[in-house]
């Protein structure tokens, strides 16, 4: 079974955050693959937090191989293309709130494995 890397909570930024903003993209992904444009005014506004704090999470995310860019463009805008098989497979492992809720307390006494 996989186990989802929970060694995000250790970084500077939120995990949870880390998985709305990963449930989010999913939305966003088109078929057949294409490139995304992304007004970070206007989604982080919609995901209610602050424009740098989405870029910054985007870029962790595309830093952890959670997602596909290529990534920051000029304006304010962020180009997307998917979620990689990791990144696919973490939210697979945390949409239901209940499953996410169990895997925050198995890694806070220390019961998941980190990779």
């Amino acid at each position: 079974m996989f186990m989802p890397v929970l060694s995000m909570p250790a970084l500077p930024h939120d995990v949870e955050f880390l998985r709305v903003a990963l449930l989010y993209l999913e939305t966003r992904q088109v078929s057949p693959r294409a490139t995304v444009i992304i007004d970070l005014r206007d989604e982080a506004a919609d995901l209610d937090c602050d424009e740098r704090v989405f870029e910054d999470g985007l870029n962790l995310l595309l830093d952890l191989d959670y997602i596909e860019g290529p990534g920051a463009d000029a304006n304010g805008l962020w180009l997307f293309r998917k979620l990689t098989r990791k990144g696919i497979e973490f939210v697979r492992a945390t949409r239901d709130p209940a499953d996410w809720a169990r895997m925050k307390h198995q890694r806070a006494v220390g019961t998941v494995p980190l990779r």
